[in-house]
């Protein structure tokens, strides 16, 4: 799963560069993952400012949904693509779909298999170990509905995203931070200019635009 996954946190800013590490002249087809902003309400433009960047970027997108879905439904649809892209949205609800048909294990394969895995928000922090200590404080219906609180595990680490945004400064000082503090899992605080690239080497870098 090396050199195929890109974490970010806002990835209208940020994506136009990620492209310049993957082989972006041939693998352009995308499933465009919006699952995590179905609960939401009104107007998502984190989601809409995402897809529409891509678009102009040249990305060749297939709109999609996990929910309701089923672990071959799944198989197949990502077989057409060469890219998944996790939109933001809400996690646990994102986890929650993702539990009752597999997803983690399908879109594994398919990094495994040379496929790329970009997230946004929320896409990012499911990819990590576990959703726990950023949700915690939660007490949303999704969140306590879920099996366990794994997560992807795609990589070792928690992505923490919007770090340094005035309107999630309250949420970080008074409760993000507090319970981060102390946990067993590493976290890595992201920007909306900044996102994480695996390299080949299995490490990764923070790349910033």
């Amino acid at each position: 799963m090396k050199n195929n996954i890109f974490l970010t946190s806002d990835a209208a800013t940020v994506i136009h560069d990620a492209v310049k590490h993957f082989d972006f002249a041939n693998k352009k087809k995308t499933l465009f993952i919006e699952t995590s902003g179905e609960m939401h309400e009104g107007e998502k433009r984190w989601i809409e400012d995402a897809r529409k960047k891509m678009e102009e970027l040249g990305f060749e997108m297939t709109n999609y949904t996990i929910t309701d879905k089923t672990e071959s439904e799944i198989e197949e649809a990502l077989q057409a693509v060469d890219i998944v892209y996790v939109a933001g949205g809400n996690s646990a609800y994102l986890l929650l779909q993702s539990q009752k048909n597999n997803f983690a294990k399908v879109v594994k394969k398919f990094i495994e298999n040379g496929g790329i895995y970009i997230g946004q928000s929320a896409g990012s922090i499911v990819a990590g170990p576990n959703i726990e200590p950023l949700y915690k404080a939660d007490n949303s219906e999704w969140f306590v509905k879920l099996n366990s609180f794994e997560g992807y595990g795609l990589v070792d680490f928690i992505t923490v995203p919007h770090f340094g945004r005035e309107d999630k400064k309250e949420a970080f000082l008074n409760h993000r931070l507090v319970l981060m503090y102390g946990e067993k899992y590493k976290f890595i605080l992201l920007t909306d200019r900044q996102y994480i690239r695996i390299q080949e080497d299995g490490m990764y870098r923070i790349e910033e635009v």
